[in-house]
């Protein structure tokens, strides 16, 4: 999902590891279904194309392609279960002419991430136009990802409008590499964005909820089953500005990887402060 298409601007990212409780293709299961209920399910899909694709190995073998997501959801999961290399199910707006390309509006998908699959990446991404300045509407983004991620215990999460790379600013700001920052995604937070999931590890190193509550950096802070907290910076992802944005990273410092941001030429405008944050 690095190169979204631009009738989509809100995206979001979750990661596992190998210290997920459950078997990670339950929890893939549990992420798709997740978000087809939350985002592309109701009177909408009257008037809705969908499509999947699944890719059991990295060589590209085995792959499972499928049209119409809801119709054929038993099969999807069954592919989805075996925690495949990647997978993508993708929504759009119904065509006449099956053969007429029509953008996608809306997409969630999973992918192997570190030597050997130890991570997993977990991707949704849809069109909300006005509706991010909705309380209403940004309430169910952050409903979606406390459901989703029931009980995954998982490394990291973040909900972003307008960014559609599958690493976090913070990271291309530091010049991180893939392999350490997924080595060291228990130890260091990994970013901070509009909502942030926080790993149980630094949680308990912010003090917990109670503590990252005071600060006053937080419009809420929720605790996720299975360890973690989500923590969602303003009531509106349209309302998280550089001083909310700010906010966050302070309260985050004492576990954000030490280092100065730098521009990234490949990333236009970089959400961070460009700031040391073992210095705050």
């Amino acid at each position: 999902m690095n190169e979204e298409a631009p009738s989509m601007d809100v995206t979001i990212w979750a990661t596992l590891d190998e210290r997920a409780p459950a078997p990670r293709g339950d929890l893939v299961v549990h992420w798709f279904r997740t978000a087809i209920d939350s985002f592309f399910s109701g009177e909408a899909k009257e008037t809705m194309g969908s499509y999947a694709a699944v890719t059991q190995a990295i060589s590209g073998e085995e792959e499972t392609r499928l049209k119409d997501v809801r119709l054929n959801w038993t099969t999807l999961a069954e592919a989805l279960r075996t925690h495949p290399f990647y997978a993508s199910a993708g929504f759009h707006e119904s065509s006449v002419d099956e053969e007429e390309w029509v953008d996608d509006f809306g997409r969630v998908g999973s992918q192997h991430r570190g030597r050997g699959g130890t991570h997993t990446e977990l991707s949704a991404a849809l069109l909300a136009g006005d509706r991010i300045s909705d309380p209403a509407f940004c309430a169910r983004l952050v409903d979606f990802l406390v459901t989703a991620l029931d009980g995954a215990n998982p490394v990291f999460a973040r909900v972003d409008h307008l960014n559609f790379h599958d690493t976090p600013d913070l990271e291309a700001a530091l010049r991180r590499t893939h392999r350490r920052y997924l080595q060291e995604s228990r130890t260091y937070l990994r970013g901070y964005s509009w909502i942030t999931v926080v790993p149980a590890e630094l949680d308990a190193r912010l003090g917990g909820a109670p503590r990252l509550t005071a600060t006053g950096a937080f419009h809420a802070v929720r605790e996720l089953r299975g360890g973690g907290l989500l923590l969602q910076a303003t009531g509106t992802l349209a309302g998280y500005d550089d001083r909310a944005m700010r906010q966050v990273f302070r309260a985050l410092a004492p576990v954000l990887p030490p280092g100065i941001p730098q521009d990234d030429p490949a990333r236009e405008y970089l959400r961070v402060v460009f700031e040391d944050a073992s210095g705050v």
